[in-house]
Formats: C-alpha cells, sequence, structure tokens
C-alpha cells in the first residue's frame, strides 16, 4: 500500500475492491501468506439482517438494492452484432441497438436530437448507443431482407411482405407479447384447446387461408384504403394476435403509392408486388415459437376497396354485397334471381353466402357472362378470401349508420312540415350538435364526422330526439299523432344503436351475453327502420350490418378488433409527418416514409412495451367529476380563444354539412312521393 491509499476517504474503495475479490469466489476461506513467513486466514462471514427495522433503515436497504439493480442492468457490454464494434453497448434498460433504432424513426426525431437527449441523460452512462452506432446499424437493417425496398411507377413498397410479417411475429414472441386468437363456436367458446399442436404433416396452402378452427394459426389481415394529403393508397398488413393490434405502430405499412385513383386497374398494379408474397404467406405459414402454424387471412379496408380486391362491380351492381347473393331491389328484370336468393330490402333473410371457393376459382374477367353466373364479380380477384373472412368495417359503418340517423330526422320533418321546415331543422341540429355536443363536420371525411364524434353523438342522442320533438310540436291532428310514431320509432332507433355501436367497435373479445344481445339488436334495428321509416332503402352497409357483422362477430368474437381503425390511422400519420420525408416528387417522399416506418417497426408498442411500467386501470367512475365546481366539467373549464376566422370557417362547414342533408333527405322525400303516386294510379 506504501501510504497511497488507506484513508478515511479510500474507504469506499477498498470495500468495493474486497466485495469483488471475496463475492466472486466460491471458498468459505481466503488464506493469504506474507513474506514473514505469518499466515493469514480470512473466513466468511453472514451477518442476517434484522428483519423488522425503523424507516431510515428500510430507505437506506431499498436505496442499496437500487444501486445494485442500476449497476447489474443499466448497461451491458459486448460485442453488438448490429454495429459490429466489439465493447458498445448492446442493451439499456431492455431496449437492443435494433430497438433504439426504431424508437428515433417512431417518434420522427432527428439523429441531432437524439444525441442530445442522450447528452442530457448522462451519455455513455446512460447506457444509449451513441448516434455513430446507431447510424451504422440502421444502413444494415435498412439492407436487411425484411425492410428491402422496392420503387414502382405505381409506389413505394416493401420488398418481401412475408419475410417482413415473419419478422414482427419472431419480435411478438421474442417480447412474450404474441396472443392467441382462437375461432368460437355456438356456446361462444374457442373451439380449441389451449395446448393444441399443428398437425406434423399438414399442408397450409391446402386450407387457403381458412384452416380449421381446431388448428393453431395466425390471424392476419391486409387491408387497403385511400386517403391523407397528398392523396395516396396505402396497404397494410395487421397481426392480430397481439394486445393492440389496431394501433397503427403495431401494423406493417406494407407499400404508399400515390395516386388519383383506385379503382381496379391502378389497385391491380399496386397489389402486383404483394401478392405472391401473399401467396407465400399461405402457403408455407408462419414460425411461431418453432411451430410452423398456418395463415388465417381476413380481408379488412373500406368497402370500395374490399369490392376492388375481390373483383366486384360495386355498391351498384345488380348484387352489390361480395358475401352473399341477395340482389339490391326487387325488379321485375331479374325476378327469379330476387326469389332465388332474396333481396337486401328482405330484413328477415334468409342469406345466401357466397360459395367459398367462388373468388378463388375466378382467374378471368368475366363480364360477358351473365348475372346468374358472375354475381356481379367480373374481374379476377387480387386477394381471394372465404366470404366469412370479411371483416365488416366497423368504422365505416358507424359513420354511414349515424349520418344515415341524423338525416332520417330531416327527412321526418319535410314529411310532416314540408321542405321549408325540413331546411331550418337542418341548420337548428348543425347548431345544437355544436353547442351541446360540441361536435363540428370536417372536410376530410366528405363533410362528416369523425369517428370519435359519432360516439359522442351517439352519447347525446337524447338532444336531438328532443329537438326533433320540439319542432313537430306544432302539429295538430292526423298530423301529430304520425309524427309521435315517427318521434317513438326514432328514440326507439337511437337507443339500439347506441347499444350496437358499442359492441360493433369493441377492439376486445366481446362477452357471450353481449354477443347473443348484439343478434337481436341488430335485428330490431334495421327492422324497426324499414318498418317504421316506409321510405327508406336498406343500404349495401346497413345490409352488411344486418346480415354480416352477428356472424363474422359469432366466429372471431370481435368486430372491433378486425376492424379498419389501424388502417385509417395511416392517413393521419402520412399527413403530419410528410415534411419530415422530403422529395423530389410524392413517390419519393412515399419511399422515404415507407423506409423510415419499417425500421419503427423494431420499436413498435407491442414490442418494447415489455420493459415499460405498467399501470392498473382506474376504478369506474373514478375520472369522473363528483362536484359542481369540478374543473373537469366542461362549464367550469376556462374558454378556448378563438380568432374570427377560425369561428367564421366552423359556422360555414356547419352550414354546408346541414345544405348537403337537406339537399339528400329532399331527394329521398321527392323519390318516394312519387313512388307513392305510381302506386296509386
Amino acid at each position: 500500500m506504501s501510504g497511497g491509499v488507506g484513508h478515511a476517504q479510500d474507504e469506499p474503495i477498498l470495500g468495493r475492491i474486497a466485495s469483488v475479490i471475496l463475492l466472486s469466489s466460491d471458498q468459505d476461506e481466503i488464506c493469504l501468506h506474507h513474506k514473514n513467513g505469518r499466515r493469514r486466514v480470512c473466513v466468511r462471514k453472514v451477518s442476517p439482517l434484522r428483519v423488522v427495522v425503523k424507516k431510515s433503515q428500510q430507505n437506506k436497504r431499498r436505496a442499496a438494492a437500487r444501486q445494485q439493480l442500476v449497476s447489474a442492468n443499466a448497461t451491458k457490454w459486448g460485442a453488438d452484432e448490429m454495429s459490429g464494434t466489439p465493447g458498445s453497448p448492446v442493451e439499456v434498460g431492455g431496449l437492443s441497438v435494433r430497438q433504439q433504432v426504431g424508437l428515433v424513426f417512431e417518434l420522427g426525431i432527428s439523429w441531432s436530437t437524439f444525441s442530445k437527449l442522450r447528452h442530457a441523460l448522462g451519455g455513455s452512462k446512460s447506457g444509449l448507443a451513441s448516434r455513430h452506432v446507431l447510424r451504422a446499424a440502421k444502413r444494415e437493417l435498412a439492407s436487411s431482407p425484411a425492410k428491402e425496398l422496392i420503387v414502382t411507377s405505381t409506389g413505394a413498397h416493401l420488398a418481401n411482405l412475408a419475410l417482413a410479417v415473419q419478422e414482427r411475429v419472431t419480435a411478438l414472441c421474442d417480447a412474450g407479447q404474441f396472443v392467441e386468437r382462437f375461432v368460437y363456436g355456438p356456446d361462444h367458446e374457442p373451439l380449441r384447446a389451449e395446448d393444441a399442436t399443428v398437425p406434423y404433416d399438414f399442408d397450409p396452402g391446402a386450407w387457403g387461408g381458412r384452416p380449421p378452427p381446431t388448428v393453431p394459426d395466425v390471424h392476419i389481415t391486409v387491408g387497403l384504403d385511400k386517403g391523407g394529403d397528398p392523396g395516396s393508397e396505402k396497404i397494410v398488413d395487421t397481426i392480430i394476435n397481439q394486445e393492440r393490434p389496431n394501433n397503427p405502430s403495431n401494423t406493417i405499412l406494407a407499400a404508399v403509392c400515390p395516386c388519383d385513383k383506385d379503382h381496379y386497374p391502378q389497385v391491380s398494379a399496386m397489389m402486383a408486388t404483394h401478392m405472391p408474397c401473399i401467396d407465400e404467406l399461405l402457403g408455407r405459414g408462419l414460425d411461431v415459437r418453432g411451430e410452423r402454424r398456418p395463415v388465417r387471412l381476413i380481408l379488412s379496408g373500406d368497402y370500395e376497396s374490399q369490392k376492388t380486391v375481390v373483383g366486384h362491380k360495386g355498391p351498384n351492381a345488380i348484387m352489390p354485397c361480395y358475401q352473399c347473393k341477395s340482389t339490391k331491389a326487387p325488379s321485375i328484370a331479374h325476378a327469379a334471381l330476387d326469389a332465388k336468393y332474396g333481396t337486401l330490402q328482405d330484413v328477415l333473410g334468409p342469406w345466401h353466402l357466397r360459395d367459398a371457393d367462388q373468388y378463388a376459382h375466378c382467374v378471368e374477367d368475366v363480364a360477358n357472362l351473365g348475372q346468374a353466373d358472375h354475381l356481379s364479380v367480373t374481374r379476377a380477384p387480387l386477394i381471394s378470401p372465404h366470404p366469412r373472412q370479411i371483416v365488416p368495417i366497423p368504422v365505416h359503418l358507424t359513420l354511414g349508420i349515424n349520418s344515415r340517423e341524423l338525416r332520417l330526422a330531416v327527412e321526418v320533418v319535410i314529411l310532416c312540415g314540408g321542405h321549408r321546415a325540413g331546411s331550418a331543422f337542418a341548420h337548428e341540429l348543425a347548431t345544437l350538435l355544436h353547442e351541446e355536443v360540441h361536435v363540428h363536420p370536417v372536410p376530410y371525411h366528405g363533410g362528416l364526422f369523425i369517428g370519435r364524434d359519432c360516439h359522442a353523438i351517439g352519447e347525446h342522442s337524447d338532444a336531438m330526439c328532443a329537438a326533433l320533438e320540439r319542432k313537430l310540436s306544432w302539429l295538430e291532428g292526423e298530423a301529430a299523432a304520425v309524427s309521435r310514431r315517427f318521434l317513438h320509432a326514432y328514440r326507439t332507433a337511437w337507443g339500439l344503436w347506441n347499444r350496437i355501436r358499442k359492441v360493433l367497435n369493441s377492439a376486445s373479445i366481446v362477452a357471450a351475453g353481449d354477443a347473443a344481445a348484439f343478434w337481436s339488436d341488430v335485428e330490431a334495428f334495421v327492422s324497426g327502420l324499414k318498418g317504421s321509416f316506409s321510405w327508406l332503402n336498406v343500404s349495401p352497409k346497413l345490409y352488411l350490418l344486418l346480415a354480416h357483422a352477428p356472424d363474422f362477430l359469432d366466429e372471431f368474437g370481435s368486430i372491433g378488433l378486425y376492424g379498419e381503425q389501424g388502417l385509417e390511422a395511416w392517413h393521419g400519420r402520412y399527413t403530419q409527418t410528410a415534411r419530415l420525408y422530403p422529395g423530389e416528387s410524392d413517390l419519393a417522399s412515399a419511399a422515404e416514409f415507407v423506409r423510415a416506418m419499417a425500421l419503427a417497426g423494431d420499436a413498435s408498442p407491442a414490442v418494447i412495451g415489455q420493459s415499460a411500467h405498467k399501470r392498473s386501470s382506474a376504478k369506474d367512475g373514478a375520472h369522473l367529476a363528483t362536484k359542481a365546481g369540478d374543473k373537469r366539467l366542461r362549464a367550469n373549464k376556462p374558454v378556448v380563444p378563438v380568432c374570427d376566422e377560425t369561428r367564421e370557417k366552423a359556422a360555414s362547414e356547419r352550414a354546408t354539412w346541414a345544405e348537403k342533408v337537406f339537399a339528400v333527405a329532399a331527394q329521398t322525400v321527392a323519390t318516394y312521393e312519387g313512388r307513392l303516386r305510381e302506386h296509386s294510379r
């Protein structure tokens, strides 16, 4: 020692050195021999700690334990396969270098910003990798086959969708976040056991994306939708076997295709890159914890994209439903088909589902054949899903039916009080929605309300019913009796729809009782509308709710879990972050965006959520106001200042919405009255 150490300030250092030497040995005794011949024996002595101590000692023990955990787990040093640099930080608080790269792109921050955050957290002591290490890792990750990009005249595409899906499934399994999904039976119980295994000699390609319900599988949805600014078609794959599949960060953005139109020729060219990969997924399956499982392919997206993908003619076709064979309405020209398959207006059924292999066997355009032969499917399908595995578009059903109910009130006023009263009521309704419900139409939804606002309108449906009652209160005699019947039916419809929309949009497995009630509520809702408001025609979307949504709920236990919410959210993300990915053209910008989102997938919430602190859910009603002066009440919140231009723009949008609603309602009523006059002759 020579007097260099041994002072009081050196005791902590000497203690740590001694601890390293003594604790690393398995011997109970250590013998030290001195030059003068003396021999000293050090014996391991365990001093038991007191079980019950005071608060100060408890705090000291907790601090010591935290320090030991930080020393052991905060930074692990070794050779990093992603950076190729020995001695670089491999794992930080559960985040690998790969995940840190993904987090940079998920948050949309620059390398400089990340470097500043790292410096603020302590630099190398924080355990975060330097930006030079992350850049090297990023270059290596971007060149991997699962993240390789192809840019064609149609758009920016992942080169191999099958590898991208397999990579995400493997990440979910490694993180312990892979969730089993089941097919349910009539009793709302899974049709396979928890410990079921895949047959050793199975051929997933023979099942065509619909394996037996007793075989473990992976539920994959494929969806397309056009939207955003700049406008583009987005192709998104979702792995349902995770906690929150509708979170856009948990989905796989397969392509962004800038376009003005999304008709069949354009969509067919966009899907040309991915169709072989989808066939590979169906033919080979996916590896899940060392077990090869088949893929259950489910078609998502909005109504227009779904009908385009399967080669259907669309909502104006003679058979507008792409899941069954019902015709649009009774007609003399197709009386034989009406009698054989029924129409959309037959709200009591029965419904004749399309053949399971109809889409798979349609390999060429058959528009020259008769209606009874092609059944309104006139083009070769781009994807061939089973008719029972097409998602009943819960988000778009909510938007469409909510809009139809609002317009229905205007139609009632027109029939009972005339066009002038109907026009005035449409503007009153727009003002009521603004002042009492605090919602307003948005231009990017065609002047309609967004999904969140639709739920808010449903919660305030009593206000709409009260407004309709006040508008019709001046009527007398027979007109008053008719208006009361309409008002009662309108209130009943809102009550049923409020129960339906909650189950329809629930992103979790629905309870057996709620699933059974959904059947009866849907039937009562649609039949009540058709019976009480005789001018109302059952649209294709309303028919989806009636004929196919309950079946999908019974088979998969949820509709919202498989819905298109995650796909729709990509439009907003692309619009908001386009400035971060500039390019000489929309195509170049789209390519940078898809490349960045492929890297961001390594930091998806489903993968890195395991290292985050989990808070328990609050008790029911814990966040509700309990006193009149509670600041959580809207009336007690400070008024947000709004400039005059914004206020005028909102008023103009409300007026435009009211005029559109009245124009469509007036046209509907005129058509109905014309039909009545024609029948009376």
